[in-house]
């Protein structure tokens, strides 16, 4: 976890130092930044003949060298005027963020069980495997690592942060993984919702509070992205999410105390956008939509000005722009969703119980956490009762009208145009909705104790407080007061919903006898295989019964790297027809060419319960086919021997 601190954190850090940014901000945009420079240095590098690390020293430098020339550009023309410093708001930033990280990570850690335990899930033979391709291929570019699955591009920031915590850091891959997904969970995420309370509502110390404690009390992210899938990249976008929705909101000038130069500001929101782009570009999407709200207030204050002696003419330029953006994001809505026959879930619900569930942050029938949604509709209703913040419950609006659509519309070209990006996966847009949710709430929660310290009883013994405590008995009552204001909000939201999330989520990380991916008896002999396999040998076996996943936790070559990927005539006649080897010359021609030497046979229970056939990996030694090397249960390692 030091590791994946210093590497989450420096390189972002001293970019945005160069570029003049100073506070919490520094910290909050500081992790994406890394991704950022990671992600695209590890596109780069093959361009300029480096290797992938070197590729993102050099797209660090160069980063560093242009966050500096802006800097001193903006210097030269604009006063800098900071903020003073304030001990209490200082004080509830640090209080906020200590709160989510262990309300967040005592979950995770929970879920995670051991160090080294890995996702029993579908799409993890794929994440586990291609992190160890790229640690040893060096082939860490987003379409180098789609080319592994026989793809053109397959977006690879979160594979390249976990490769890089497995290089500098000498982890183990499952390690690496939990490190890189408690770091994005535990810290990205909170430090990211802080940030958006901060540029949406300003500097208020109760506002900060209630954010860190509420980014903790959705089971929808992280615990949902950690469970369903597993989707690591979308644990890392999202993560990602609002601190880019914060730079953006800043860059637009809509932040409630707009912080920067222009120019600055521009160029942090173009540094952060493409690390969340290549950890998930459905994520960017989900951006490009939120801010279509933010789009119409600022052409609408913009249109509010004063003419200035100017033709009304100019007032007209604003909606033309947003009308532009729109017309951008429709047509990027086309071409940047996966194809059709990929996008296959179906509604799970009818559209009065998906609105209750988006409403109430309960997606996918888990159990209502009343403080969050009591929170969450006043602070809706509060916003929206408010000419100034109307655009932000509609930004909220947008992410919870995605997943009534999704959960609960007809699969008609409607549903797959608006929510195709997605897949058309509930889940995925679940967990969307705290991205929102947070501010909104933290903003009700606000507004309420701001109502409430008004009240003439309530308003009379504050200014008692203020006027007879002084020094260190003041400073008391404000820390006790905020202690309680933490404390009974922790309570109040650490209920059901996430305990169930957190439950669901552990079952898929337990290694068990009867683990749909890998049982106790098959982990035990893929933890042999280094002793009784040589290095340059090739394994085959059923990929879907988590054989694959040889690669990644043994470091030994198999025949199939993903589950779905396809290899051609000879894999198949492998899959198919080894166990007559002894009897069909032809098998042999295909164990020749692939250059296939032993076989992992892990029975026939598959990951999602699924019998895909196989039957040439079965019974080898029965039919003269191989000779078992070693057994663990009924886990079995053959080398072929046939074909000698």
């Amino acid at each position: 976890m030091l590791a994946t601190t210093g590497i989450f954190l420096l390189p972002g850090l001293l970019v945005a130092l160069l570029g003049g940014v100073r506070g919490y901000p520094l910290l909050a945009l500081a992790p994406a930044l890394t991704v950022s420079l990671v992600s695209v240095g590890s596109i780069v590098a093959p361009m300029v003949g480096l290797g992938w690390i070197a590729g993102s020293v050099l797209v660090t430098v160069l980063a560093c060298a242009a966050a500096f020339a802006a800097s001193w550009w903006t210097r030269r023309s604009v006063t800098r005027t900071d903020q003073p410093r304030d001990w209490k708001y200082t004080a509830a930033l640090a209080a906020a963020v200590a709160v989510a990280v262990v309300l967040i990570g005592r979950r995770l850690l929970w879920v995670f069980g051991e160090p080294d335990s890995f996702s029993q899930t579908f799409d993890n033979v794929f994440h586990l495997n291609a992190i160890r391709y790229i640690l040893e291929t060096g082939a860490a570019s987003t379409f180098e690592v789609g080319r592994m699955a026989g793809n053109d591009y397959y977006p690879a920031a979160w594979h390249d942060m976990v490769a890089l915590v497995a290089e500098l850091g000498s982890a183990g891959i499952p390690v690496a993984v939990n490190a890189v997904n408690l770091f994005a969970g535990a810290v990205i995420w909170p430090l990211g919702c802080i940030y958006l309370v901060q540029q949406l509502f300003g500097r208020k110390s109760a506002l900060v509070l209630l954010a860190g404690v509420l980014s903790a009390a959705f089971g929808s992210f992280p615990l949902l992205m950690l469970d369903h899938g597993v989707l690591n990249p979308n644990v890392l976008a999202i993560a990602l999410l609002p601190v880019a929705l914060g730079a953006a909101v800043n860059a637009l000038g809509l932040a409630a105390e707009p912080s920067y130069p222009p120019l600055v500001r521009w160029l942090l929101l173009v540094a952060v956008i493409p690390g969340m782009t290549l950890a998930h570009p459905s994520t960017t999407m989900a951006l490009l939509a939120v801010l279509i709200p933010a789009a119409f207030a600022l052409a609408f204050r913009k249109s509010l000005k004063p003419s200035d002696g100017r033709s009304p003419v100019h007032k007209v330029w604003p909606w033309l722009g947003v009308a532009a953006y729109i017309g951008v994001v429709a047509y990027l809505w086309t071409v940047a969703r996966p194809v059709e026959a990929a996008s296959t879930w179906v509604p799970i619900q009818s559209t009065g119980q998906a609105i209750g569930e988006a409403v109430t942050g309960t997606a996918l029938g888990r159990p209502v956490t009343w403080a969050v949604f009591i929170l969450t509709a006043f602070g809706l209703a509060f916003l929206l009762s408010q000419r100034g913040t109307r655009w932000i419950a509609s930004m909220y609006l947008v992410l919870t009208g995605f997943y009534v659509v999704v959960s609960s519309f007809p699969q008609d070209d409607l549903r797959m145009y608006l929510t195709g990006v997605w897949y058309n996966d509930s889940p995925r847009l679940a967990a969307l909705i705290p991205v929102m949710a947070v501010p909104v709430a933290a903003y009700g929660g606000w507004k309420l104790l701001d109502w409430a310290s008004r009240l003439p009883a309530v308003a009379a013994g504050l200014a008692r407080i203020r006027n007879k405590a002084a020094g260190p008995a003041y400073v008391a009552v404000v820390l006790v007061g905020a202690v309680a204001l933490v404390g009974v909000s922790a309570y109040l939201t650490q209920k059901a919903n996430i305990r169930q999330a957190a439950e669901s989520a552990k079952r898929s990380y337990e290694v068990t006898p009867d683990a749909s991916l890998i049982s106790n008896d098959e982990l035990e002999l893929l933890e042999r295989l280094d002793d009784e396999v040589p290095e340059d040998a090739l394994i085959a076996g059923n990929p879907w019964t988590g054989s694959s996943l040889a690669y990644a936790l043994a470091d030994r070559q198999t025949l199939q790297l993903h589950i779905l990927a396809t290899y051609g005539d000879d894999v198949d006649t492998i899959y198919n027809r080894l166990r007559d080897a002894p009897a069909d010359p032809e098998v042999c021609q295909a164990v020749e060419s692939t250059g296939v030497d032993y076989v992992l046979d892990f029975g026939t229970k598959e990951v999602h319960g699924i019998d895909h056939g196989f039957v040439g990996l079965r019974d080898l030694e029965e039919t003269g086919a191989g000779r078992v090397v070693d057994q663990v249960g009924e886990a079995k390692l053959y080398e072929i021997t046939a074909c000698r």
